[in-house]
């Protein structure tokens, strides 16, 4: 990603969100015990504790690319929200962004996830979106 090129906060409908699974680019993963454990921990924390969720726009479609935060989306819906923050990059950025959150994650399972490193994008993100807001 250009470093000119900045992250966009905006609140996004949950229905909105469109998975790479759901484009064929995925695979879709069975809602395993794993799965269910970081969903329930999430629906338990306050939903502005959530981290914003990372997004791509498809094009003139008013949908929108999950790149990171499908189990912050889906303890969303399980406390029946309709909105969510995200933070918006480039749908090239994204889609990248999205392929290094699976190898990622893929790595803290092979770890037993004690190297903690499937949080790196949400995390790079918000820096970012700080970094370019002023913030620190």
């Amino acid at each position: 990603m250009e470093n000119n090129t900045r992250l966009r906060s905006i609140k996004i409908d949950i229905d909105k969100l469109i998975t790479l699974a759901d484009l064929g680019l995925g695979a879709e993963r069975p809602l395993n015990k794993e799965k269910r454990y970081w969903i329930k921990k999430l629906v338990k924390q306050a939903s502005n504790e959530f981290k914003p969720i990372l997004v791509s726009p498809i094009k003139k479609t008013g949908y929108y690319i999950l790149c990171d935060g499908w189990h912050r989306v889906q303890a969303a819906k399980k406390k029946k929200e309709k909105k969510m923050l995200a933070l918006q990059v480039p749908i090239k950025a994204g889609l990248g962004l999205a392929k290094a959150n699976k190898i990622l994650r893929d790595i803290d399972k092979e770890h037993k996830y004690k190297l903690d490193t499937s949080g790196v994008i949400a995390h790079w993100a918000l820096l970012r979106f700080k970094e370019n807001n002023g913030s620190n």
